[in-house]
């Protein structure tokens, strides 16, 4: 009979060989990467694929599903290497864009979606210049205004949309304009004021943070404000990558965000702040965490760790937040009703309706 510990130690040293091999072939990976990208610069072929990468992350989906392992295990270890090959090339990415090239303005381009924002179209080889008082080519509006700009992109804080929007359309030479705002309810008339008096506006939406480097699966939400050329024009800018170009109606837009944004945000903080009320350390749960809380705690530490203002703006400057709220406390009343009642039915029925909105063809 074998000693079981002597087993278990073998079984270790596999592990720890198969992990060097891993590692072997991860480097061997990241020079190939290297090299192909070398490749293309000579070649004046761009060093970002997105499409490639979207069939990368396909593939590595469908063999881990052959090998017998989750394949949501295999496109995260594919993301991670596709990051890191990218940050080897982007420094030399030469042109990838195949239509006419542009000058590009971005109006709050030192913020952090406005520096995203620079580094993809630079990289897609149009001539960007950030227009921001803390940093970049041009300080103010007015310095930028005696070059000549083919778009414009409107980056600045929520708050500040409609006046920079305003500015904007004072430049001469009629450029492409849009923002990128997650709100804009603010914005909806201006912006429909000036599509109707001839201006090429427009209004866009990355549903993606800053720091993403794979698109393949990411959303940029398209508000049409009654010019389609620009819009059109403003889609091309994103249209040779992976992303999805996702239309919805202006004038609907804040009321998506107001559950895709403002009500996610709202559940994550009121976890936070129950927890703290409980007077239950994290220091102390952590360690203990069910499945369920450990998914919960994440997300909801990465939410608190948030730029502050911007999270109070999404919700103060959306004008459904009230429903947003109502609909949350209705919910909580409910939920409370059916957890403290000694009948189950009211819990069953509640867990029903949400399993019904989740999975309706069950």
């Amino acid at each position: 009979m074998s000693d079981p510990q002597q087993e278990l130690d073998e079984l270790r040293q596999q592990v720890a060989h198969l992990d060097r091999e891993i590692l072997e072939k991860i480097a061997e990976r990241l020079r190939t990467s290297r090299s192909i990208g070398e490749a293309k610069r000579r070649a004046g072929l761009p060093i970002r694929d997105f499409r490639v990468e979207a069939s990368v992350m396909q593939r590595a989906r469908q063999s881990a599903s052959e090998l017998g392992f989750d394949p949501g295990l295999a496109e995260s270890v594919l993301e991670s290497l596709i990051e890191a090959a990218v940050a080897t090339q982007v420094a030399h990415q030469p042109v990838t864009h195949k239509g006419d090239l542009q000058r590009i303005l971005i109006l709050g381009g030192a913020g952090r979606m406005g520096a995203w924002l620079r580094q993809f179209l630079a990289g897609q080889g149009h001539t960007v210049a950030s227009c921001d008082p803390s940093g970049g080519e041009f300080r103010d509006l007015a310095s930028a205004s005696a070059e000549s700009w083919d778009v414009v992109v409107l980056s600045t804080p929520l708050a500040m949309l409609p006046e920079t929007l305003g500015q904007a359309l004072d430049l001469p030479g009629q450029p492409l304009i849009f923002d990128i705002g997650s709100l804009k309810s603010h914005l909806v008339a201006d912006l429909q004021a000036a599509a109707a008096a001839g201006h090429r506006v427009t209004s866009l939406h990355p549903m993606f943070a800053p720091g993403t480097v794979i698109l393949t699966g990411r959303s940029v939400l398209v508000c049409d404000a009654g010019n389609a050329l620009a819009t059109q024009q403003a889609c091309d800018l994103f249209r040779e990558t992976a992303v999805s170009l996702c239309p919805v109606p202006l004038d609907q837009h804040d009321q998506v965000m107001g559950a895709l944004l403002g009500l996610s945000h709202t559940i994550n903080l009121l976890f936070g702040q129950a927890l703290k009320q409980l007077g239950l350390g994290f220091e102390r749960l952590g360690p203990i965490a069910s499945t369920t809380f450990a998914k919960q705690a994440k997300t909801a530490a990465e939410v608190a760790a948030e730029n502050p203002e911007l999270y109070h703006q999404i919700q103060h400057l959306n004008q459904c937040t009230p429903q947003v709220y109502e609909a949350m406390q209705t919910s909580l009343e409910r939920l409370r009703g059916a957890a403290l009642s000694p009948e189950a039915e009211p819990f069953l029925q509640l867990m029903g309706e949400c399993r019904a909105y989740f999975f309706p063809s069950s």
